[in-house]
């Protein structure tokens, strides 16, 4: 039998395909894709290695949690986590400086809060909850005052309600010169004109000549009877009469433009000026009755508020500078501005993004604004991008120069109130051609990951990783990794399994790019913070010193699991922890224990191909395995569903007296049993350790 080697796996970064995948042998992405990639994440350059351990950082209040961040400084930020009536305060160095009663949060609208942190103040956002302001006291963290968010000059505006009106009055003075004897006088209303009235009497024909002009007026299409004019007399000056055009009644409430102009003599002149504006006080847009707005978010130094309950298509910009400053009234570039994406749409924001261009989400599409900036005297124009849809409560990042956002899907028949069947994970960037902003599906290859999804967050690239990560949850508890690599247009997807059959809950990333998770072990819930593999291995780690005896303490959390220790230098275990400790036989300064999950990765089944691409379906052996690792000190092979083999590191020249030092260096898996239909190669481990496999290469007969 003559083996046939198979294609060498030169980069492993395309992440997990679904099962529908599994033959598409044409896809330039399927011969550096896998089937399974649990706890590895792939590697930009080529390969993969282990995803990040956990380290322990706290018992958590509940599972249902909501996280937020408030950054401070590039050292100092702090991890707020929301539980139904309280918040949890963690700052970057994981000490938890304060718990803050919050009877406003429930169960109920937990998931749909809305955070905004910048500086020492934390916003918390709801529609049906008073905007909620967290004030950090600087020279005392523990101390968080909590009080409501100052909004300065809301807007009024009419909300349906019955309010006071006030007429819109506009005055017009005619003056004329000796030689003229009669006036002809043209009148407009918002563009509307009016036939010309003449007034030959100019000293007694002034009442005939109103009379006219009111019901010139009042037969204009958008008014009625509710204008009146009226003859104000003359003025003291000679040859100088003011009228006085008042809209009134059903007219009452609104603004009017109005011109007046004489138009058969150059020696005679009428002057149109507002007396009063026209104006329905209404109330204010967000109030205790009417509702808040759903959240915030900065565009060019103004607060955007958006999704005022009353006017879910609004946006309230502040003055710019000025984030409490919503005046609408005041005037300038740099004033407030009260804006809405249609006049009257069904559709609700649920995020604005500052990007090259201010972004709208919404439950129905994206839309985004053309102005550059936004001025007193230009229009903001909403152009509607694409119809995808945002979720609710994952807001759009930004990854590589596009702008990525999981949309809400469609709604289940079976549960009407979950709109997350048919999620997808979408790009999108500005297209100078086209002027407007394409939208591209990145999770196609990975749909079966992408899906029932409920939060995400975005962990900026990492030291040992050349591009960023984005960590998404769904309602299973799965947590879901997608690394982007553009350059080679891929968005690979993994998975982040807890150990214990752990469900994720919440997550977030700090100011320091640090990650916490709330996970959910079967009633054993924690706040964790992931470290990378160089540092930790082991999820709900606790690190410290062992006594005298070798006994390490701390543990009552795992209290009857299984658990390992890195401690020196060596992996040691597994323990099963009784009585909160585990014994490491000696003492060690330096330990690090914790709960462990093997990696498990698993190539796409491997077919006989012919020239013309057909596949033959017929049963297969791997029978070696070519692994080319680094750093690496722990590796199990196997394939063809047999059970993978433990392979040693260890080389003749080491100190057997000292830590083993990772490797790097090629390992060949031979005599590999099985036949079966599709064989995969897969690689894992048998006991903790570092990891990362650059390629491999199986070779088979197929």
């Amino acid at each position: 039998m003559v083996s046939q080697p198979g294609t060498l796996k030169s980069s492993c970064n395309a992440g997990e395909f679904g099962d529908d995948l599994e033959g598409k042998i044409t896809l330039k992405q399927w011969y550096s894709a896998a089937k399974n990639m649990k706890n590895v994440e792939p590697i930009p350059q080529s390969g993969f290695q282990l995803t990040p351990g956990t380290a322990l950082v706290a018992t958590a209040a509940a599972a249902q949690v909501k996280h937020g961040t408030l950054k401070v400084s590039p050292n100092l930020s702090y991890t707020l986590i929301f539980s139904v009536g309280q918040v949890d305060i963690f700052r970057n160095d994981r000490v938890k400086v304060a718990t803050v009663s919050m009877p406003e949060v429930t169960s109920d609208n937990l998931p749909e809060l809305k955070f905004y942190g910048e500086a020492n103040t934390f916003g918390v956002f709801h529609q049906d909850i008073q905007t909620i302001r967290l004030f950090r006291n600087v020279a005392d963290d523990t101390q968080w005052t909590k009080d409501f968010w100052p909004y300065d000059k809301l807007p009024q505006v009419d909300l349906g309600g019955t309010y006071t009106k006030e007429d819109d009055i506009w005055e017009i003075g005619i003056r004329w010169s000796d030689s003229v004897t009669t006036i002809v006088l043209e009148v407009d209303v918002d563009g509307e004109f009016a036939d010309g009235v003449v007034i030959s009497n100019l000293s007694s024909g002034w009442a005939t000549m109103v009379s006219e002009l009111q019901t010139e007026l009042r037969d204009l299409p958008s008014l009625s009877d509710d204008v009146t004019v009226t003859d104000q007399g003359a003025q003291g000056a000679t040859r100088y009469r003011l009228l006085r055009v008042t809209f009134g009644g059903g007219l009452s409430g609104a603004e009017y433009s109005l011109n007046a102009r004489v138009v058969n003599t150059a020696d005679a002149s009428s002057l149109s000026y507002h007396r009063q504006i026209g104006k329905t006080l209404g109330e204010n847009l967000v109030s205790a009755s009417q509702g808040w707005f759903a959240g915030m978010d900065l565009f060019q130094d103004r607060a955007c508020y958006f999704a005022p309950k009353a006017r879910a298509a609004a946006i309230a910009m502040s003055r710019v500078g000025e984030y409490f400053d919503l005046n609408i009234e005041a005037a300038g570039d740099s004033a407030a501005r009260l804006e809405a994406l249609r006049t009257k749409t069904s559709e609700e924001i649920k995020f604005v993004y500052e990007g090259q261009y201010l972004l709208g989400f919404t439950d129905q599409g994206e839309w985004f604004v053309p102005n550059r900036q936004i001025k007193a005297d230009e229009p903001v124009v909403w152009t509607r991008t694409s119809t995808h849809g945002i979720h609710p409560q994952i807001p759009p990042v930004e990854m590589e120069g596009r702008v990525y956002f999981m949309s809400s899907g469609r709604q289940d028949p079976d549960q009407p109130d979950n709109f997350n069947v048919g999620q997808a994970l979408y790009s999108m960037s500005y297209d100078d051609v086209a002027t407007r902003f394409d939208a591209e599906p990145e999770s196609l290859l990975a749909s079966h990951l992408v899906k029932d999804v409920e939060g995400a967050a975005l962990q900026k690239k990492v030291r040992n990783q050349d591009a960023a990560r984005l960590w998404s949850w769904d309602k299973y508890g799965r947590l879901i990794l997608a690394v982007v690599i553009k350059n080679q247009e891929i968005v690979a997807h993994c998975e982040w399994i807890a150990a214990l059959a752990g469900k994720v809950t919440g997550a977030s990333v700090d100011g320091q790019n640090q990650v916490w998770l709330t996970v959910d072990r079967g009633g054993t819930v924690t706040h964790e913070i992931m470290e990378e593999q160089d540092l930790n291995l082991f999820q709900g780690a606790i690190s410290g010193s062992t006594d005298m005896a070798g006994d390490f303490t701390g543990l009552d959390i795992w209290e009857g699991q299984e658990v390992w220790a890195r401690a020196g230098g060596y992996v040691l275990g597994p323990y099963t922890v009784e009585g909160g400790k585990i014994n490491l036989g000696e003492y060690y300064a330096d330990v690090k224990a914790g709960l462990w999950q093997p990696p498990f990765y698993e190539g796409l089944p491997l077919f006989k191909v012919l020239p013309n691409e057909e596949i033959i379906h017929r049963p297969g052996r791997i029978h070696s395995i070519v692994a080319n690792v680094i750093d690496a000190e722990s590796i199990a092979i196997g394939a063809n569903g047999s059970t993978p083999r433990n392979y040693s590191l260890t080389d003749a020249s080491d100190d057997m007296s000292k830590p083993i030092p990772a490797k790097k260096r090629q390992i060949r898996a031979t005599a590999i049993p099985g036949f079966v239909t599709g064989p995969t190669a897969v690689i894992t481990q048998t006991r903790p350790g570092r990891l990362r496999v650059r390629d491999y290469t199986p070779e088979a007969k197929l």
